[in-house]
């Protein structure tokens, strides 16, 4: 019977660390992503780096940046990685290393990766106990 229990324990808090991680990593792509004008770090001017954004798992994304931005691919990247898998996000466009330089939308977000995992263990938290 203690067994039963020891086996449950450790499947909710996997299932736990998996969901503070995806939402850790939901939540740093949208750090990543967020236009200045939107108190974020990204410059948007004709919107191609922001549509160059992509993800995969384990590899370096591959984006066009054709089409407009929306978190839903990036999405479900994340949630068919499995831990110990890494997300790698990345930008397309060939001048996104320039405007990291100037802008460090993407280093500012690796900066603040604690708070960032820290508020996403709050909110799982806050559905497993709501």
């Amino acid at each position: 019977m203690a067994n039963v229990t020891v086996d449950q324990w450790v499947a909710k808090s996997q299932a736990r660390l998996e969901a503070v991680w995806k939402t850790a990593a939901q939540d740093i792509a949208k750090e990543m992503q967020t236009p200045r004008a939107k108190n974020g770090k990204l410059p948007l001017d004709t919107g191609f780096l922001r549509n160059s954004f992509s993800a995969d798992v384990n590899k370096i994304p591959s984006g066009d940046g054709s089409s407009s931005y929306t978190a839903g691919p990036i999405s479900i990247v994340i949630n068919r990685a499995k831990i110990g898998d890494q997300v790698v996000f990345g930008w397309a466009a060939n001048y996104a290393i320039y405007m990291e330089v100037r802008y460090s939308f993407l280093r500012s977000a690796a900066q603040n990766w604690q708070q960032i995992v820290d508020k996403a263990a709050q909110k799982v938290r806050a559905r497993v106990e709501g």
